[in-house]
């Protein structure tokens, strides 16, 4: 089994939204985010997908390393998927969250035909899916499971989960809205949507133009390189204005700043203004 690091710093939150937001729209996004949740609890196999609605599930990523894994997998794409509970669930509209396998299987379940042709055979014990919908057709599963000879998840790894849900819900619909930009304005994620905006208004009430549009890119994982590049600006300009709105903020590194937006997001009356104007008074 996958075993993360005994203690998580307390920054480990915000660790994980760098990455994710550093990646997003690009082609390893998928995989930082397998590797990111292994930092956090056990995991045995990672599994994502695209589910449709009216089409066989897009394979996205898997780290299944053994023969029977990668057979198991092109197994269930093959045709078990449709008996899958959770693909029940992503194809009738479901709300956005965590579920676990023991809330979403039959009671019966180690007698169905789902287990019996593929549960069992692919080894897995016990299992929680991320289901975040992109669209009315299309909903975006983050598959964690636990191999039958390992312990299931417990109370402390389902709530490790669920403090990760909000921040992995934003990092998968900025990475779908970047890949997919027609299919993000026809959805009008809500939450997506209100992220944009806050990102957007993130320092206004104090810092200036400049200052803002290097918080951003900071916040969206540019380096002093990348972000200088952006801009039109060298690498020094870029570090005085880090310089400057860091003084500002009270803050002094990138991680700093990735908690200040978090913490203040969360606390904001609305995410259409600044959320440091409500966070700082």
């Amino acid at each position: 089994m996958t075993t993360p690091s005994e203690a998580q710093p307390a920054s480990g939150k915000y660790d994980l939204a760098a990455r994710l937001i550093g990646c997003a729209g690009r082609a390893n996004f998928e995989a930082e985010l397998a590797s990111a949740l292994k930092q956090h609890l056990a995991i045995d196999a990672s599994l994502l997908l695209i589910y449709h609605r009216d089409r066989s599930p897009r394979l996205l990523f898997h780290d299944w390393t053994t023969k029977r894994g990668v057979l198991g997998l092109q197994k269930y794409l093959g045709g078990p998927y449709l008996r899958d509970p959770f693909y029940g669930i992503a194809v009738e509209e479901p709300v956005d969250g965590l579920y676990a396998l023991s809330e979403v299987a039959p009671s019966n379940f180690t007698h169905t035909q789902y287990y019996q042709e593929y549960y069992r055979d692919a080894g897995f014990g016990d299992e929680f899916n991320y289901l975040f919908r992109m669209d009315e057709r299309v909903t975006f599963a983050i598959s964690l499971s636990r191999q039958a000879n390992n312990a299931p998840f417990d109370a402390h790894d389902e709530g490790i989960l669920r403090e990760l849900e909000p921040l992995l819900r934003s990092a998968v619909t900025r990475h779908w809205s970047d890949l997919n930009p027609a299919a993000g304005k026809r959805s009008a994620n809500p939450l997506g949507v209100a992220l944009q905006h806050a990102m957007m208004r993130f320092g206004s009430s104090i810092l200036t133009e400049r200052e803002c549009e290097v918080a951003r890119l900071i916040l969206r994982g540019y380096s002093l390189k990348g972000a200088a590049e952006k801009l039109s600006i060298s690498e020094t300009t870029v570090k005085l204005h880090r310089s400057n709105l860091y003084a500002k903020l009270d803050i002094t590194s990138q991680t700093e700043l990735f908690s200040l937006f978090i913490e203040s997001v969360s606390s904001a009356p609305n995410l259409y203004d600044d959320p440091l104007e409500h966070y700082l008074n």
